[in-house]
C-alpha cells in the first residue's frame, strides 16, 4: 500500500551517486542569462528526492503493518459502536451520533495501540538502515539530507495512508448504525490533525533508531514514552505537548468532546505537530551527520 505507483525510478546505486548536491553546482551569477542554469540542478534535486522516497518505500516493511493497522481500526470502531449501542436510548434522542462513535473508537487506539504500532515500523526501518551501515554510508556520500528528505515524505506518506483506513472504518461502522455521513464532514480538520500527529511519531522514532543501539532499546524507550504521555494527558494535560507520543491522541482529541469538532482547536493541534515534526527533521539530521 506505500509502493509509490510512478514512473520507475533509478536504481539506488546510481541515484546515491549521481546526485551531488553542493553549492559547486549551483550558479552564482544573478544575471538573466544565468538563470537557466538553476534548472539542472533543480531537476536533479526533485529526482534524487524522488529516488529517495522510492526506496523509503522499498525498504518499508508493509505487510504485516498494514494489516495490524487495519485490523486494529476495524476492532476499536466496533468497540466505539457496541459502546454506543449501551448508552444509545440516552443518546438518540440528543441527536448524538459520530460524538459518541469516534471518541469510542479513537481513544484506546490513538493513546496505544496506533503509537506502538507506528512505532515498531519505524524502528524496523531504522533498524534497518544501522544493520546495512545506511546511516554511515548517507553520510559518507553527502546525501544525508535527501535521504531523510525521502523518510519524511514516506513517513507522511505512511501517516496519510494510516488514517485513511481510520476513517474508513469508523465511516463504515457510522453507516451500519445508521448515521448520516454529512455528520462526519464536522471532523475534516480532525482527520488532517490525525496524519499529522502519526507523522510525528514516525519522525521521533526514527530519530530514536539513530540515537539507540538497537530494535530493542527503541521499542522501549518508545513504549516507557506512551505511558510517560498517557499519563500526563490524565494528569496534566497542558504539559503532555512536550511528549510526542501524545501527538496522536492530542490530534485525534478523544479526551476533549468540545474540541473534536473545533476547527481553531484542531489547527493548534496542527501547528504543534508541525513544529515537532521540524524539530525532530532537524535532530535526526544533526544525530546523522555526527554518529
Amino acid at each position: 500500500m506505500s509502493t509509490v505507483a510512478t514512473s520507475t525510478p533509478p536504481a539506488p546505486s546510481r541515484a546515491m551517486s549521481s546526485t551531488p548536491l553542493s553549492t559547486s553546482n549551483l550558479p552564482t551569477s544573478t544575471r538573466p542569462a544565468d538563470r537557466t542554469a538553476w534548472a539542472p540542478a533543480a531537476a536533479r534535486l526533485r529526482a534524487s528526492v524522488r529516488a529517495a522516497w522510492y526506496w523509503e518505500n522499498r525498504k518499508a516493511p508493509n505487510r504485516w503493518y498494514w494489516g495490524a493497522v487495519t485490523a486494529l481500526c476495524t476492532l476499536s470502531s466496533l468497540s466505539g459502536y457496541l459502546q454506543y449501542r449501551t448508552y444509545q436510548n440516552e443518546l438518540q434522542p440528543q441527536g448524538i451520533t459520530w460524538d459518541a462513535l469516534w471518541p469510542h473508537s479513537t481513544l484506546p487506539l490513538s493513546m496505544w495501540l496506533l503509537p506502538l504500532v507506528l512505532s515498531v515500523f519505524a524502528a524496523q526501518i531504522a533498524a534497518g538502515e544501522r544493520q546495512g551501515d545506511g546511516w554511515r554510508r548517507m553520510r559518507a556520500s553527502h546525501l544525508e539530507t535527501i535521504m531523510i528528505v525521502g523518510k519524511l515524505l514516506h513517513g507522511l506518506q505512511v501517516a496519510v495512508a494510516t488514517t485513511a483506513i481510520l476513517v474508513l472504518t469508523t465511516a463504515i461502522t457510522g453507516l451500519l448504525a445508521g448515521f448520516s455521513l454529512l455528520g462526519l464532514a464536522a471532523y475534516l480538520p480532525r482527520f488532517g490533525t490525525t496524519v499529522l500527529g502519526m507523522w510525528v511519531i514516525l519522525t521521533f522514532i526514527t530519530w530514536l533508531g539513530v540515537l539507540m543501539r538497537s530494535f530493542t532499546t527503541t521499542i522501549i524507550t518508545a513504549v516507557l514514552g506512551t505511558i510517560a504521555g498517557t499519563a500526563m494527558l490524565l494528569a496534566a494535560h497542558p504539559l503532555s505537548v512536550l511528549i510526542p507520543m501524545t501527538a496522536l491522541p492530542r490530534a485525534t482529541a478523544p479526551l476533549d468532546p468540545g474540541a473534536m469538532t473545533s476547527p481553531g482547536s484542531a489547527a493548534i493541534d496542527g501547528l504543534v505537530c508541525l513544529m515537532w515534526v521540524a524539530a525532530l527533521a532537524l535532530a535526526l539530521l544533526q544525530t546523522v551527520r555526527r554518529r
